[in-house]
């Protein structure tokens, strides 16, 4: 099988590379760290020596930007992981360098810092003609005759999940232990079992490797433990991947070892083995963030769940399928209102590839910059009391999201969209159905929310439910 030009492969030695456009170019001209020529042109500060902001942005990544938004504008300056990086809230910055239709943002080098050695070669880690040959090719996992696939693959998992819950729960680490049960069945093909603790550890500590102070593989730091996940569960995939090829079926995996673009390219083993590794800790730890920030939402606004759930307990079906996609409007505008409260991803890497303007900003060549949904979602010129929660500002009559092309973005925008959006949203949407069918969701009277918001936004101390079960007929 004909391979993408310019990468590696388990099976075969490196075939040549094609040549570079004059983006990529530029990209791999600005190997190494974030350069610092930022830090004298733009308003901010570089916090304490040597780590700068990096443990405030960790423990309270909101609070450090409003106290900067106070003092600068929505746009300025931090010191993290010990490089300055450019935050952008304004929504405008935000577009330009987004759909960056110059191309003079790398998407690769923009994450390097955090993750791109945890999650080389995932499809975020990559840029330009690269990343756009990997996409076309991994989008044949994400057609509708494959999405409907995976929803009948996870509603059963769903519903033996609901099943043993009980009636208190710990909600964060319950949707994450089911969303890591559905994302190894839809897009492995395997049922866990007893290696779901193993597994889920791993990628637990991934994500927490990509905000270590030290980022040098020291034993039993929290990098060394990240790195360590990694080859560990690269090995765990691989053996999965020759079977997949023989045999084929419904899970991701296998499509992906199945998939080929219309021009005859498909991936090799350590290309699918970045790619899975990439999407089911996007998936299990996103939809998790975005599941647990919904369920607080509609558990405390009683008339909400109550809008919800009437409809869902009317209807006879004991799952959520195919052919209720576009149903439940409702529930979409819950789910965009929590994704705006608490983004999943709260900021997104981007580095510049050659000097450049940003609005009234000189951008020097190598400089990291991060659109903030954090900020942009909750700008007031947008925004009608935005630390509320109001999901009928996205309803048609209001529309608020609709003020500015980049005031909301959970999902990120232009050629780096997320692939799996699609995906997420049907997967909030069985599983909500099935809970609210089951369910009703109560906070306890004292339980006031403290959301974390990096790496990826979760609640401290998890969230409490107590769960009332409906004895259905």
């Amino acid at each position: 099988m004909e391979r993408l030009p310019g990468t590696d492969t388990i099976e075969s030695r490196q075939p040549p590379k094609a040549p570079l456009s004059a983006a990529e170019a530029r990209v791999e001209g600005l190997a190494g760290r974030p350069g610092s020529e930022v830090c004298a042109v733009t308003p901010g500060s570089t916090g304490l020596p040597l780590i700068g902001h990096t443990l405030e942005f960790v423990r309270d990544a909101r609070g450090l930007c409003r106290r900067m938004m106070a003092r600068h504008g929505a746009s300025f300056r931090l010191q993290i992981l010990g490089a300055p990086m450019l935050v952008i809230g304004e929504p405008e910055l935000i577009r330009e360098v987004l759909l960056d239709r110059e191309r003079e943002y790398s998407n690769r080098l923009g994450w390097h810092l955090a993750i791109g050695e945890l999650f080389r070669g995932g499809l975020m880690l990559r840029d330009f003609e690269e990343h756009h040959a990997h996409r076309r090719i991994m989008q044949t996992a994400f057609r509708p005759q494959a999405l409907a696939g995976y929803l009948d693959l996870l509603n059963p998992i769903v519903e033996r999940t609901l099943s043993r819950w009980g009636e208190r729960i710990e909600a964060y680490s319950s949707i994450k232990r089911l969303t890591l049960d559905i994302a190894a069945e839809v897009f492995l093909g395997i049922s866990l079992g007893a290696e779901a603790t193993r597994v889920n550890r791993a990628l637990v500590d991934m994500v927490a490797a990509s905000v270590a102070v030290i980022r040098r593989e020291v034993p039993g730091l929290s990098y060394s433990r990240g790195m360590r996940a990694r080859r560990m569960l690269g090995g765990y995939f691989a053996g999965l991947i020759a079977e997949r090829r023989r045999s084929g079926g419904a899970d991701l995996l296998s499509q992906l070892c199945q998939a080929t673009s219309e021009d005859g390219l498909t991936f090799s083993d350590d290309e699918i083995i970045d790619h899975i590794l990439f999407l089911i800790m996007a998936a299990h730890d996103t939809t998790a963030s975005s599941l647990t920030a919904l369920f607080w939402a509609i558990a405390q606004q009683r008339d909400w769940q109550e809008r919800l759930a009437a409809p869902v307990r009317a209807r006879a079906e004991r799952y959520f399928d195919w052919s209720m996609r576009d149903d439940w409007s409702d529930l979409d505008l819950c789910l965009q209102e929590a994704l705006r409260m608490f983004p999943p991803v709260p900021f997104f890497g981007r580095r510049a590839t050659r000097d450049t303007t940003l609005g009234s900003l000189s951008i020097p060549r190598n400089t990291s910059v991060s659109p903030a949904a954090l900020i942009a979602h909750y700008l007031p010129a947008y925004w009608t009391e935005p630390e509320r929660f109001d999901p009928d500002r996205f309803s048609p009559e209001r529309a608020e999201h609709r003020r500015h092309s980049h005031c909301y973005f959970p999902f990120g925008s232009g050629a780096h969209a997320c692939i799996g959006m699609t995906f997420a949203r049907l997967q909030v949407r069985a599983i909500s159905y099935q809970l609210l069918r089951a369910f009703e969701l109560h906070l306890p009277a004292d339980y006031r929310l403290d959301m974390q918001a990096v790496p990826i936004a979760k609640p401290r101390g998890g969230l409490p439910l107590r769960l009332v079960r409906l004895h259905r007929p």
